[in-house]
């Protein structure tokens, strides 16, 4: 299904533009991500270290708080609803004897 002589053309076509460093290349990239990941970190990146999950929590914090509130104040009586209610309902009250309404 696939010509295989196209592959081996490419690859010969395209191994002059292979980088090959040699050992001593690498050996300088290796020493180089060595060095980098055995440095300690700067204030910078401390201070990023600690921001950014502070500021994650306290944004998830707000968010819950938000829609918190939202739940309570959409889900309280509103006082008209009250007023409505108390009208709407006929007390009787006993008063020396006589029944007011």
């Amino acid at each position: 299904m696939t010509d295989d002589s196209f592959f081996d053309r490419l690859r010969r076509d395209a191994a002059s533009l292979r980088y090959d460093g040699g050992a001593a290349m690498r050996t300088r990239i290796a020493a180089r991500v060595r060095e980098r990941i055995a440095a300690p970190p700067t204030v910078t990146q401390l201070l990023a270290q600690w921001f950014r999950p502070l500021t994650a929590s306290l944004v998830a914090l707000g968010l819950v708080t938000g829609m918190g509130l939202a739940y309570v104040v959409n889900n309280t009586p509103q006082p008209q609803d009250e007023v409505l209610t108390l009208s709407s309902n006929a007390t009787e009250m006993a008063v020396a004897g006589d029944i007011v309404e």
